[in-house]
């Protein structure tokens, strides 16, 4: 750098000035300078410099690290000369956080005396905060890694051991096709390989997938493919999250498998009822008919018995009348008989018209009922 012109130099720093947040302390960690870039990116305006100027670097940091050993040694290794570079996590003006990929380089006058301390940063706040969220993802959830042909490129140890592998057999799967987790119908399928031309052109999916463990066994996964995407707008690899679903899917099976028979047996339930009620019309009509026949059968017997009394007090009387005749007999004592067998014969037809219209009433009453 010694032998660059002043002019070079300053070209160079300008042009790192023009693309990178840039900030300046004193040896203290006081702030000296800041360009726009730094300002916005720290959530001030771009014109907002007396807002930084002159405070201490620890306005960007938490209360906490301020006021440890650590932060005392980091600004005591920066006054001696030490260069540091990483991710670190500071605080912009409204108290959120923000994550800068960042160089802190102490500056050396001629005599190799620090002077001063330049810090060079760019935000990576989306890039940490997507990190963050993939590991914690991964310490939760099955993930693997395709090619964007379907090839495997990694996977985390709750994903093998989901498969049914041991958490250190990665090697077992790396550089096979993910066609080891299907059946091999479905493997050959058009409807396989069009799910691969999808994702490579960049579409997600998002379901419930039955695959095999190494065991041949299956496995039910509710699970996400994600084609990463290249700057170029090309599938750069698929990442896979899933979740073990298979308990559930039983237990759905299970509930509908039961249901389908619950609505079997209720549907020959009521097919049993509807027999059972046929039968029972069919009896009551054919008690109906019994009891009518019945009743038909007892009136005509009541009738006949009728008609036989009155034939024979009718038949008994006249021979004693002309019994009476024939040997010259008070014929007014067989008179007296006839009219009280008469009386007892009106009283019986009426007796028996009683019972005939006593039937008729009871079964009458037995309809209605």
């Amino acid at each position: 750098m010694k032998n660059l012109s002043k002019e070079e130099l300053l070209n160079r720093m300008e042009a790192i000035n023009r693309s990178n947040a840039l900030i300046y302390f004193d040896l203290n960690g006081f702030i000296l300078g800041v360009n726009s870039i730094f300002l916005t990116t720290m959530g001030y305006k771009e014109d907002e410099h007396e807002k930084v100027v002159g405070q201490h670097h620890s306005i960007f940091v938490a209360p906490e690290y301020a006021q440890s050993e650590e932060y005392k040694r980091f600004w005591k290794k920066l006054g001696e000369g030490n260069f540091h570079e990483g991710e670190f996590e500071r605080i912009k003006a409204d108290g959120n956080i923000t994550y800068l990929q960042a160089t802190y380089n102490p500056i050396l006058d001629e005599n190799g005396v620090v002077t001063k301390v330049m810090k060079v940063a760019s935000d990576i706040t989306t890039t940490v905060i997507a990190k963050n969220a993939i590991s914690a993802i991964n310490k939760s959830n099955a993930i693997i890694y395709f090619d964007c042909d379907g090839y495997i490129l990694d996977a985390n140890s709750i994903f093998l051991e989901t498969m049914g592998y041991n958490k250190n057999d990665l090697d077992k799967i790396v550089g096979k096709h993910h066609s080891i987790f299907v059946g091999y119908e479905y493997a050959k399928s058009e409807e396989y390989k069009g799910f691969w031309q999808k994702l490579k052109s960049g579409k997600f999916f998002e379901g419930e997938y039955e695959r095999m463990r190494v065991d041949g066994s299956s496995i039910y996964l509710k699970a996400s493919y994600n084609p990463i995407i290249s700057n170029d707008g090309t599938c750069k690899k698929v990442m896979k999250i899933a979740t073990d679903i298979t308990d559930t899917i039983t237990i759905k099976k299970q509930v509908e498998e039961l249901s389908k028979n619950l609505q079997v047996e209720l549907d020959n339930s009521n097919k049993l009822k509807l027999s059972i009620e046929i039968e029972k019309n069919n009896a009551l009509e054919d008690l109906d008919a019994t009891i009518k026949k019945s009743q038909n059968e007892l009136i005509k017997t009541i009738v006949k018995s009728a008609l036989f009394v009155i034939m024979s007090v009718g038949f008994i009387t006249t021979i004693m009348y002309s019994f009476a005749i024939l040997n010259d007999r008070d014929t007014q004592i067989i008179g007296s008989t006839w009219s009280n067998m008469f009386s007892v014969l009106l009283t019986n037809a009426f007796s028996i018209v009683g019972t005939i219209m006593g039937i008729k009433y009871a079964t009458q009453e037995d309809k209605k009922t």
